[in-house]
């Protein structure tokens, strides 16, 4: 081969063998930067999906908070349910209880008026049969046609066989002095009442009649809170 060939096909060859380097490098320079490229896309995808976990966690951590927050509320609202209706109860069994009492002494009440009632009916009919028994006594005592009289006057003196009465009205006899005995009825300020009962200055009422020559009283009204000083004596049939 002639020694300019030779230097040719060198030249060539150094040629091909650098344009063949410089491709391998750009190949090698265009992989990396591919990978790297790709390296960077992952990485932001990796931060985005983190981003949007944390993003979802955030989310639902907030609405577990207002679940939890609601189921708080409901639980309140139950207990305060059930309190207002075990104070409702409460105080409709204490509403029911005092309604009890009062009608239970209400009943009481009356009763005892009733019972009251009917003893002060018991013990009007049993003195009115008193009056009755004792009328009936004097008059069964009073001899026949003999007047009954009848005096009025303010109690000079009482004695339990006696009474001095200032009866001023009668002609002649200004006192009369009237015997009193077990029958004779006393009345004072229209209760039963006893000799004992009646007291010096009171104003009286007497029927009397003479038993054995002595004027005796039958029965004695006696006006305690009366006025005046004088008074009169009249005769009336035998009643």
């Amino acid at each position: 081969m002639p020694k300019g060939s030779w230097w040719w096909s060198a030249g060539v060859a150094a040629l091909l063998l650098t344009a063949g380097c410089k491709q391998q490098g750009q190949q090698q320079q265009d992989v990396r930067g591919d990978a790297h490229t790709q390296v960077e896309t992952a990485q932001e995808r990796s931060e985005q999906a983190l981003k949007q976990a944390e993003d979802a966690q955030t989310r639902a951590s907030g609405e577990q908070k207002e679940v939890t927050d609601a189921r708080q509320d409901v639980l309140k609202a139950q207990q305060d349910l059930q309190e207002a209706q075990a104070k409702a109860q409460k105080e409709s069994q204490e509403a029911q209880t005092a309604q009890q009492q009062a009608s239970n002494q209400a009943q009481q009440a009356q009763a005892e008026v009733q019972q009251s009632q009917q003893q002060a009916a018991e013990a009007q009919r049993q003195q009115q049969e008193q009056m009755a028994r004792t009328q009936q006594q004097t008059a069964q005592q009073q001899p026949s046609g003999q007047m009954q009289q009848m005096v009025t006057g303010r109690v000079v003196s009482s004695s339990p066989d006696e009474l001095l009465l200032s009866s001023a009205g009668a002609p002649g006899q200004p006192q009369i002095r009237l015997q009193v005995n077990a029958q004779t009825q006393v009345v004072v300020d229209g209760r039963q009442g006893s000799i004992a009962d009646i007291a010096e200055g009171s104003q009286v009422r007497a029927s009397y009649q003479d038993q054995g020559g002595e004027p005796t009283a039958l029965r004695v009204d006696v006006t305690s809170s009366g006025q005046g000083t004088g008074g009169s004596q009249d005769v009336q049939p035998r009643q």
